[in-house]
């Protein structure tokens, strides 16, 4: 059977999604990872309505491609998916552009089984690692790693479990060797009992890379970017909020997932710990989003460089956030 490509499955997503509502938004893996929490702090703040937009919902997917799907699908008006996932979109045609930034660097631990103790990269070859889904930023975060040990992809074998959850569910069930373990999944899982060895050493030589973007139709860039602004702003200002007040926005988050706030905070402390300013004001860093694509080129996954004037756009973000002239 022929390959099928990016543009090809999206397609053949679309067929099966129903409309959004006009004003819903789209967020990788929402209420299930942290990339929402400053949506949830504006969320429950009341951000949205105070910058001009109503919004009725917010949607989650799985991550890579079907993030984008879900922005396609209806009128939905934005969505933070990953930054591999826009590239790809973007490649084979879809009329979307980069509009935002969404989350820099990594938040997640990657363990093995408690008594597997990979302590070097000699001990990662033939290894199964496991990643959500192709085009993903648990994938594109495998292959950087990696590469900053000079690891060849084909020496190791990738699996696409299908979710985050499902990869740490095939590592405890011997299906797989290595797994990424965000928050609050972390948090989660200890609390429950279980025992993990983490390969710190494993992405400590990856270079600062943008994991999510904020993208939009050209559509709705033009015909409803004070929207779009808006959803911008009220990010911005659930960042703020989080970074200001952590343990309260803790509280926020945590009744937006349907989590314990004490199991939140956790969550939030972990993240915080392993990358301080994980969660982007919603500039555009374009050297974090090369050393993206870098990581992509690598693989294959992307031919370099980058057009960045020609996949995003700086138009609808905040005056101090715009960084054109030091692209």
């Amino acid at each position: 059977m022929a390959h099928r490509t990016f543009a090809a499955t999206v397609l053949a997503g679309l067929v099966s999604i129903c409309p959004a509502a006009a004003s819903e938004i789209v967020v990788t893996h929402w209420s299930a990872l942290l990339y929402g929490a400053p949506y949830a702090v504006a969320q429950e703040k009341g951000y949205f309505q105070e910058e001009g937009v109503k919004l009725d919902g917010i949607l989650s997917s799985k991550g890579g491609g079907t993030s984008v799907r879900n922005l396609m699908a209806g009128e939905t008006l934005f969505a933070e998916v990953a930054l591999p996932a826009a590239l790809a979109a973007i490649k084979e045609g879809f009329p979307i552009k980069i509009i935002s930034g969404g989350t820099e660097g990594s938040a997640s631990f990657w363990v093995s089984r408690e008594n597997d103790k990979f302590e070097k990269p000699a001990d990662l070859k033939g290894k199964r690692f496991a990643f959500s889904r192709p085009k993903s930023v648990s994938e594109s975060g495998v292959l950087a790693a990696l590469k900053s040990h000079n690891i060849p992809p084909d020496q190791v074998k990738m699996v696409a479990a299908g979710d985050i959850g499902a990869g740490i569910t095939a590592l405890e069930h011997n299906q797989v060797d290595v797994a990424t373990l965000p928050e609050p999944i972390y948090s989660t899982k200890t609390k429950q009992g279980m025992r993990y060895h983490k390969m710190n050493w494993f992405s400590e030589k990856v270079p600062p890379s943008t994991q999510t973007v904020g993208v939009a139709t050209l559509e709705n860039i033009q015909k409803r970017d004070a929207e779009l602004r808006a959803v911008i702003r009220a990010r911005q200002r659930g960042v703020d909020f989080i970074y200001a007040n952590p343990e309260e926005a803790s509280k926020l988050i945590a009744k937006a997932y349907n989590m314990s706030p004490e199991l939140m905070l956790s969550a939030m402390k972990g993240t915080m710990e392993l990358a301080p300013k994980w969660w982007s004001r919603g500039e555009l860093n374009y050297s974090n989003m090369n050393n993206a694509a870098e990581g992509l080129a690598s693989v294959d996954l992307l031919k370099l460089p980058v057009d960045w004037k020609a996949v995003a756009t700086e138009s609808l973000l905040p005056a101090d956030l715009r960084k054109e002239a030091g692209r």
